[in-house]
This record gives structure tokens, C-alpha cells and sequence, in this order.
């Protein structure tokens, strides 16, 4: 038999009740192979009964929790989900009663069904979903941050775990700041600012009102500010939000991102 392997559908949970489908099926395909040229002895379908329990019980939890989260992100596949999901089930049924009458030929059955539920159902329609909750818990995240203004450092960071396109993470500190180490994928925008008296703002204020222009951004994205510690950002909201472009604020900046130590990389690493 070729090595299976189990297609990655993007939700950890998932990917894990897989790979305990493809042990069930490796394992069944090794017990199955001495019954290609013969029948089971009456003790030999013992094994093979003990099976069925096991992927009852997966279909029951797996396939529950699978067709929940799809209702909550509203799937746009999930009838069709379903549907297959049920006849997996008949016909897991079926082969059941086959094995409990002991029929031979219901174990090569069995084997062409559990093969054909990895290679058709998971690798190909739960591949569909690849990315759907993801893009859910992103613009979850997205939303609340905007209509707050702000985002917080564990919220961000889940962002950049997920890989979201539509975030741009701009770094408005000075040159010198951000030589102390960024925020992954980050945009710099270095400005102006006085380093000795950092409750003076008029110097970061004029050098970011110099250098935003509304056209270098795309208002189909949204934009987290981020500075040392908040105000810089606040004043730069101000900016993006006059000109209907989406942004939100880091809370507490880099100070804060540092505090829940969270980690800071090379400018190198800059988007």
C-alpha cells in the first residue's frame, strides 16, 4: 500500500482527528491484508468488529464539532457538508450489518470506504475550509479593534499567527527606536520625536503631518499604529481616521508589547 498522508485543513483540532483517522486506517488495512485470499476464522472477526466502535465514536465527535464551527462562520458549504457527513454515516451503517453477518467481501469494502473517506472526504472537500475560520477569527478581531480604536498586544500578536493580509502594521517611531527591534512584518515610518521630553508630542506631530499623504495607503486595508508607549499613535489616528482610512492603535506600544513578552526582531525583518 502507498504511504497516506492527511491534507492540512488549517484548524488544528481538525487536523489532529484526522491524523487518528489515518492510524485507523493504516492499522485496518494491516489487519485486512490476510483476508485477501481467505475467509476469517470465526475468532479473526473480532478485531475487525472493533472497528466500528471507533469510528462511531469519531464521526459522532469529529463531525459534530466540524459542522458547529462551520454554522457559527456561516460555511457557505455547510449543507453540502452535512450531506456527505450523513452518508458517510449510512454507509458506515451498512458496512456495520455487512461485518455483523459476516460477509467476506465487506472487509475489501470496508477498505475501499476508509480510503476513499481520507483521499475524497478529508483531502479534498475538508480542504475546502482551509483558511475559512481563520479569515472568521480575523476580521473578528479586526472589527473590534476599530470600532475601540485600539488593539491589544495578545490580539495582535493572534493576528500575525494567522498570517493576515489585510493588516499593515506601521511603526511610527524614530529611526533610532526602531533600531532597538520592531514588531515582525512591520511597515516603518520613522518620524520626528523629542527622545528628553517625551511628553512633548509638537515634534512627532509636525513630522508626521509632513510626511502622511492619504494616497500611500490603501483604504481596503487597516493599519495598526504603533509607537513606544501610545500617544504618538493616538495623534496619528487622528490623521488616518479624517481620511476615512481604517486604522486602530496598539495599546500601551512597544512598552507594553514588551511587557507581555512578546518578542521584537531586526529592522531587517521589516515588511
Amino acid at each position: 500500500m502507498e504511504a497516506l498522508t492527511v491534507a492540512d485543513v488549517g484548524v488544528e483540532r481538525f487536523n489532529n482527528d484526522h491524523q487518528r483517522l489515518l492510524f485507523y486506517i493504516i492499522e485496518f488495512n494491516r489487519l485486512a491484508e490476510r483476508f485477501h485470499e481467505r475467509k476469517p476464522l470465526e475468532e479473526e472477526w473480532d478485531p475487525i468488529d472493533a472497528i466500528f466502535p471507533r469510528l462511531e465514536k469519531y464521526t459522532q465527535e469529529h463531525f459534530q464539532a466540524e459542522e458547529e464551527l462551520m454554522r457559527q462562520h456561516k460555511y457557505p458549504l455547510l449543507e453540502q457538508h452535512i450531506e456527505q457527513h450523513q452518508q458517510l454515516i449510512r454507509h458506515l451503517q451498512q458496512l456495520k450489518m455487512d461485518v455483523t453477518n459476516r460477509q467476506a467481501a465487506a472487509i475489501t469494502r470496508l477498505e475501499s470506504f476508509l480510503l476513499d473517506w481520507l483521499t475524497t472526504h478529508i483531502n479534498q472537500d475538508d480542504r475546502q475550509y482551509q483558511g475559512c475560520f481563520q479569515l472568521a477569527e480575523t476580521r473578528r478581531i479586526s472589527e473590534r479593534a476599530l470600532f475601540n480604536e485600539m488593539i491589544a498586544a495578545d490580539q495582535l500578536q493572534r493576528l500575525i499567527d494567522l498570517s493576515a493580509s489585510n493588516v499593515v502594521l506601521l511603526d511610527l517611531r524614530t529611526e533610532s527606536e526602531q533600531e532597538e527591534g520592531i514588531i515582525w512584518g512591520s511597515r516603518l515610518f520613522p518620524c520626528d520625536h523629542n527622545l528628553i521630553n517625551r511628553q512633548d508630542t509638537e515634534p512627532f506631530r509636525r513630522s508626521f503631518n509632513a510626511r502622511f499623504k492619504p494616497d500611500l495607503f490603501d483604504p481596503d486595508l487597516w493599519y495598526v499604529l504603533i509607537c513606544r508607549s501610545g500617544p504618538r499613535a493616538a495623534i496619528a489616528l487622528e490623521q488616518f481616521q479624517q481620511h476615512n482610512l481604517q486604522a486602530c492603535e496598539l495599546i500601551g506600544g512597544i512598552q507594553e508589547w514588551l511587557r507581555q513578552a512578546l518578542p521584537l526582531v531586526g529592522k531587517e525583518q521589516a515588511r
